[in-house]
């Protein structure tokens, strides 16, 4: 069992380039380059475990759906490699590919290099006939505690996280693609979730150079803390954020014996109407 007391985790920001640039289009295999050498900066600074952001394998590639299947694909090959390398567990997002199907997902590696599982996006945005919706908020359980995840705009669903955290969830990891004009708006999300529920929330993202228009990739891949702290973040640049935290750190019940227990469940019907 790792030290709950000393549990280091690390987030990604990815840079792309001005949308106006001629900087010509990535490839997979150089997005995957370009994520394992800040898989290794994660490693070397010991991290438990770190967060790639949204689909980073096929971000600003020419075939954006250039699927996988979850394990058994380039990309579940490179992350397995880093997890079994620094013996951190070790999760990316990408296009996942099951049967005829595609998902928005997230695959998860334990330190062995062996796939527990993947999330995939429930809310799309917008009508798509190509992805698929996923249908469940599946937690998994780490050497150090229990850890949940939700994709991008699925965040906007308070019930999305409630639903990871009854589940056991300690820390949700939130990679995403949020770019202007929602920076405020992503540090105020990431923030009602952690505090409303008395847990630890990992982003990752993009950056881009800043500048006043829509669009531009906002950076500020972070940790928080149950209280709304950030403990750290990469702000508007590449890099890695690490942050040493406390599982077993007293955590704000506001008077009760835990959040949790204090909901009034029986007036929450309402919830599921229409």
């Amino acid at each position: 069992m790792a030290d709950r007391e000393k549990v280091t985790v690390s987030t990604v920001t990815i840079e792309l380039p001005d949308p106006d640039s001629q900087v010509p289009l990535f490839t997979k295999e150089e997005n995957l380059r370009r994520a394992r050498s800040l898989l290794d900066i994660a490693g070397e600074r010991g991290s438990d475990i770190c967060l790639l952001p949204e689909v980073f394998n096929v971000k600003r590639t020419r075939n954006q759906l250039d699927a996988e299947p979850v394990p058994g694909g380039v990309t579940s090959d490179m992350l397995s490699a880093a997890a079994k390398r620094w013996r951190m567990y070790v999760i990316g997002g990408l296009i996942e590919t099951d049967g005829d199907k595609l998902y928005n997902a997230l695959a998860l590696f334990d330190r062995k290099g062996a796939c527990m599982g993947a999330v995939r996006k429930v809310h799309l945005q917008g009508p798509s006939s190509k992805v698929c919706p996923g249908r469940s908020y599946p937690v998994f359980e780490t050497d150090f505690g229990t850890i949940g995840a939700i994709i991008c705009i699925d965040l906007h669903f308070p019930e999305t996280a409630r639903i990871e955290v009854i589940k056991g969830a300690e820390i949700i990891f939130w990679p995403t693609m949020y770019a202007e004009p929602r920076e405020s708006l992503n540090n105020i999300i990431m923030k009602a979730r952690a505090v409303e529920n008395a847990i630890f929330m990992v982003s990752s993202n993009y950056s881009q150079p800043c500048r006043d228009s829509r669009g531009i990739h906002i950076g500020g891949s972070a940790v928080v803390d149950p209280y709304g702290e950030i403990l750290a973040s990469t702000g508007r640049r590449q890099g890695v954020a690490t942050a040493t935290i406390d599982l077993d750190a007293e955590r704000p019940t506001y008077g009760y014996k835990s959040l949790l227990d204090a909901r009034r469940v029986d007036t929450f019907g309402d919830i599921l109407g229409k």
